[in-house]
């Protein structure tokens, strides 16, 4: 019978085990202390928030607090209505966070317990269709007896996207103009401290990167609202570097009829004009980028403007206020954040007075609508040139002036030889001796760093760092380190004084006199040093009594 007792205890020990493995305790009070109601400013987020998600498609998952708040304790889980895990949930810091041993597809703090105010995830879906909803909960604790869990944003719930299968149809624009025309592209800066006063980094190297845009076909995407950004797009929104970029458009071929570019502005004061370039009726679209300098990866420019009209002609003229976008590479939230990479990347998406939802954010202001426009770029039409409507534009004719933005006609088709069949010549740097001129692209100067003395006159030194080097003829590099003059409190100095002299003789032979001594200021005190004491001193003497007469 105690075997039997002894067999049913341990029978009843492991059922209960594999229960709590399945049910997942997330209780922080151990049955002993109820958890508070809210969810006390943390929440489970989800960024740009998508109302679904896709089969296979991997998410950010983002448990965060509402500054000055933390949290110490967490547990996260990933799963259905029924409590069954779902999806794979990933860990990107390990030093925050690990996978539990006694939940199922969740993921809860490390062995420390050192306050945070976020932990990011990577979730992703299951592959398969028809799987439901995802619920992502999560339990966290301010202190050690003051917890949370579930209750309003500390839950967030997606459902998987349902398409709706409708007869295929082309969104892409047509055009059935036959002629060609050409156009000027011009963007005037309106980023000034005084329209964009939240946080503006005046006098902190802000500017416009190298601004860079073609005329295309429906074949090639340079960027747009919801897709992710390609290399090229990603070095010029981090770095304003449009080079990769060019490269990009270089194995386009006949897909691109014109690249422009024009030469950043330092600072962001003025406009860059006078950019020409030419569209077909093959390759009628513009798309153009400049980067937000300094920012983690934020950018203003059009995507796939379609200048072909449904009259079988060329818009006169078009102009776009320019909105910043973020390009999904960077989490930074401010201009002068530093480098944080988005692992995995996001979408590109706009920034808002209200996204991020972020008192950092420079664009937050939720009395406006709309963010204040950056710039704003004018297009012009110039000329309008007939050709046949059954002309095939295999290869462009035109070519850009990579330091002006100007474009030049070539008298010709490519000359054979200059670049493989198909593919387009577009827009380079010129040439010296053969090889393509590169200027020098610098970061912009760190803060004056702290005086080199604590006191006195020293030296304060800033920095910036080489992105690319010049070569090949073009600009060089300026100098990577500046210093300047500073000057402290004066420094302290103590009085010195020279040691006292002997005691002089009495002066008197008979009775009660007085003796003195005397000492020199060698060195008077500076600031707060000690005074300088008394130089002279008396005692009194005592003499052999006066005769009496």
């Amino acid at each position: 019978m105690a075997k039997v007792h002894l067999i049913l205890s341990f029978v009843f020990l492991f059922f209960v085990k594999l229960g709590s493995a399945v049910s997942c305790n997330r209780d922080f009070g151990n049955g002993e202390i109820p958890k508070r109601p809210g969810d006390n400013g943390y929440r489970v987020r989800i960024p740009r928030q998508p109302e679904s998600f896709t089969p296979g498609e991997t998410y950010q998952v983002i448990l965060q607090s509402t500054p000055p708040l933390s949290f110490k304790q967490f547990i996260l889980v990933a799963e259905t209505d029924d409590g069954q895990p779902m999806g794979e949930l990933g860990i990107l810091d390990p030093r925050q966070s690990k996978m539990s041993e006694d939940c199922p597809s969740a993921a809860r703090h490390t062995s420390g317990t050192a306050s945070k105010t976020s932990v990011t995830f990577q979730w992703t879906a299951p592959s398969d269709t028809g799987v439901g909803c995802v619920n992502f909960k999560a339990s966290v604790t301010q202190k050690k007896r003051v917890w949370f869990m579930d209750d309003d944003n500390l839950s967030s719930r997606l459902c998987e996207r349902v398409d709706v299968v409708t007869e295929a149809t082309s969104t892409e624009p047509e055009c059935c103009a036959c002629s060609t025309a050409e156009y000027d592209f011009s963007f005037y800066g309106q980023w000034t401290i005084e329209t964009h006063p939240r946080d503006y980094p005046s006098g902190r190297g802000n500017h416009w990167s190298d601004l860079i845009g073609a005329t295309h076909s429906k074949e090639y995407l340079m960027w747009e609202d919801g897709g992710y950004s390609t290399e090229g797009v990603k070095r010029l929104a981090e770095f304003g570097s449009p080079v990769v970029l060019q490269r990009e458009m270089r194995l386009q071929g006949s897909s691109i009829r014109s690249v422009f570019k024009h030469r950043g502005l330092w600072p962001a004061i003025g406009n860059m004009t006078n950019m020409l370039m030419e569209v077909d009726k093959q390759r009628h679209l513009v798309s153009a980028l400049t980067m937000i300098g300094p920012s983690p990866d934020w950018l203003v420019g059009i995507s796939n403007v379609n200048l072909c009209t449904e009259d079988c002609d060329w818009l006169e003229s078009a102009e776009f206020d320019m909105l910043p976008w973020d390009a999904g590479t960077d989490s930074g939230i401010t201009y002068m954040s530093r480098n944080a990479p988005t692992i995995p990347p996001e979408r590109i998406h706009r920034l808002t007075t209200t996204y991020p939802d972020n008192e950092a954010n420079p664009f937050y202001d939720p009395s406006l609508e709309e963010v204040n426009p950056l710039g704003k770029i004018v297009l012009r039409r110039l000329s309008v040139t007939e050709a046949p409507c059954d002309a095939v534009y295999n290869q462009s004719n035109v070519h850009t002036d990579g330091g002006t933005g100007t474009m030049m006609k070539k008298p010709g088709m490519a000359k054979p030889g200059m670049h493989k069949p198909g593919m387009e010549p577009t827009e380079m740097p010129p040439k010296v001796t053969g090889r393509y001129v590169i200027d020098c692209m610098m970061s912009e100067w760190s803060d004056w760093g702290e005086c080199s003395k604590s006191c006195g006159k020293g030296r304060m030194i800033r920095t910036r760092m080489i992105k690319v080097r010049g070569r090949n003829g073009g600009e060089t590099c300026g100098p990577r380190k500046e210093s300047k003059k500073c000057l402290m409190a004066v420094c302290p100095r103590d009085c010195m004084m020279e040691p006292w002299s002997e005691w002089s003789e009495c002066d008197v032979t008979c009775g009660e006199g007085v003796q003195i001594r005397m000492r020199r200021i060698k060195k008077r005190a500076k600031g707060a040093g000690l005074p300088c004491g008394e130089p002279k001193e008396m005692r009194v003497c005592e003499m052999p009594a006066c005769p009496v007469n």
